[in-house]
């Protein structure tokens, strides 16, 4: 075993040897002359204005809103006054109801033109006689029994497009009246309107 072979430490290979008083070499001389020269820098003017040297940025874009159509529906304008309109039903008797379409067929006008025309022709005393309460059959002796009211008898509806003024009228009519409801006070005013003879 004494024919072994001395090897150096790897770790000498790393460190540059140190000698007394010398100037350690420049690593960095080796490499001169490897890489391309680097171009020169631009250079700066010199002004005194300090806006000059500040990068120029674009203007910013004003955002002006596109105003959008509006969803809201508005109420469809009544010819006469200018109220929203509406549609409401009413139940006429079978004959009323055919007559009244053969009428609007005929003189080509609309139900509701039909309506304001009947309300011309017939009277309110007429109305309020049809709704004056209907005497009871049947006297108690001892309990009192009461007269009753009028109701709108069942039918066919038929419908209108009133404006906001033609319903208030017609409500204060019912109340004026004394009618039990607005379909009857208007199948009332048709039926005295259209069949004259009933």
């Amino acid at each position: 075993m004494n024919g072994m072979i001395k090897r150096s430490s790897v770790g000498t290979s790393f460190t540059t040897p140190k000698t007394r008083g010398a100037e350690p070499k420049d690593r960095a001389a080796g490499l001169a002359g490897l890489l391309p020269p680097r171009p020169p820098a631009p250079a700066v003017p010199e002004s005194s204005d300090a806006a000059a040297l500040e990068p120029k940025v674009a203007p910013a874009l004003t955002v002006v809103p596109v105003p959008q159509p509006s969803t809201v529906t508005q109420p469809v304008a009544s010819s006469a006054s200018g109220g929203g309109v509406a549609t409401i039903g009413v139940y006429l008797a079978p004959l009323t109801l055919e007559r009244a379409r053969e009428t609007s067929l005929a003189r080509r006008i609309t139900y509701t033109d039909l309506l304001v025309e009947a309300f011309d022709f017939v009277t309110d005393a007429q109305l309020a006689a049809e709704f004056v309460p209907v005497a009871p059959l049947v006297q108690g002796k001892v309990m009192p029994t009461r007269a009753r009211r009028r109701r709108g008898s069942a039918g066919i509806q038929m419908n209108l497009r009133l404006s906001t003024e033609q319903r208030e009228w017609l409500d204060a009519k019912v109340q004026t009246l004394g009618a039990p409801s607005r379909s009857a006070l208007v199948a009332e005013a048709l039926r005295l309107h259209l069949n004259p003879s009933q």
